[in-house]
């Protein structure tokens, strides 16, 4: 038997963990909030052209200059910039701070009202909640309900904690995120059923092994595969993070958390939900042929 580390023993600590961390998020988002980006909120965008083009770090820096606060600059493939603001800020302290790089043309310069807000919020509300069921109707189909559940909490543990993490920064959260959301949350779930398939394959082929130890034996398994997927996607995420700029950054960040608490929740979340459930379940059935 190839156990080399019994993760499963530690449950309960992990369960402490993983409950902290969830509550401290859900506080946060009750207290602290979200920094809702310009698609939540409705604001303005002004698109314009220069015949010097400057620095996209200069233009960041003239427009806090200008007393900006929640603002995002953009650079096209056609040369222009983009500048979006939330709803509230100065339009006239955009162009300000426009006019200190010189002559420029105006492409475009239209407001973004609370009506669009209201639907991209309740599109993007729609967009998780039918990535949530489509992801559990698999897991129904392909693994039993409890092992299904199992990989859900986790996911659920992963956004929150996610979540929680931009509220602490305070962190713009955009359209964009809300699209990184739902790939750490794809991500969660394919790393949990790498477990979970190998928890059935060993059920089938080491029927003598009590369940704690199969599930123990298949996580070692299938660590070296966990952990190298997690690093190379964290290196990868880090490096765009540190590297890719203000619009890049804010988006990696949900990567580069969401991959660490993912990597802890496959392991130990639902797995050790499935395995405490399975024994409750299997309680509750021998109480009612006893009775």
């Amino acid at each position: 038997m190839d156990i080399r580390f019994r993760f499963l023993r530690y449950r309960f600590a992990t369960y402490v963990a993983s409950i902290l961390l969830v509550m401290g998020s859900v506080a946060l988002l009750f207290t602290r909030g979200l920094n809702l980006g310009l698609d939540f909120t409705g604001g303005s965008v002004v698109e314009v052209r220069f015949e010097k083009t400057p620095p996209i770090s200069e233009l960041r820096k003239a427009l806090k200059a200008e007393g900006l606060e929640s603002f995002l600059v953009q650079e096209t493939r056609d040369g222009t910039f983009i500048v979006k603001i939330r709803r509230g800020e100065r339009v006239s302290a955009v162009r300000n701070a426009l006019k200190s790089f010189g002559a420029y043309e105006l492409i475009r310069e239209e407001r973004i009202g609370g009506v669009i807000s209201e639907e991209l919020r309740r599109k993007a509300i729609l967009a998780i909640l039918t990535a949530l069921g489509g992801i559990l109707l698999y897991l129904a189909v392909r693994f039993k309900p409890v092992w299904g559940v199992g990989a859900l909490l986790a996911l659920i543990h992963d956004v929150l904690i996610v979540v929680g993490a931009y509220s602490l920064t305070y962190r713009e959260v955009n359209l964009e995120v809300v699209s990184a959301l739902l790939i750490v949350a794809g991500y969660s779930v394919a790393d949990t059923v790498v477990i979970f398939d190998r928890i059935r394959e060993n059920l089938r082929v080491r029927k003598n092994l009590p369940f704690e130890d199969v599930m123990d034996l298949s996580i070692n398994q299938t660590l070296s595969r966990t952990v190298m997927t997690s690093l190379t996607t964290f290196a990868t995420a880090l490096t765009l993070f540190v590297l890719g700029g203000y619009a890049l950054s804010n988006i990696m960040f949900a990567f580069v958390v969401g991959v660490v608490v993912g990597t802890f929740s496959s392991v130990f979340v639902a797995s050790s939900f499935v395995l405490d459930m399975s024994r409750f379940v299997r309680r509750e059935e021998v109480q009612e042929e006893t009775t």
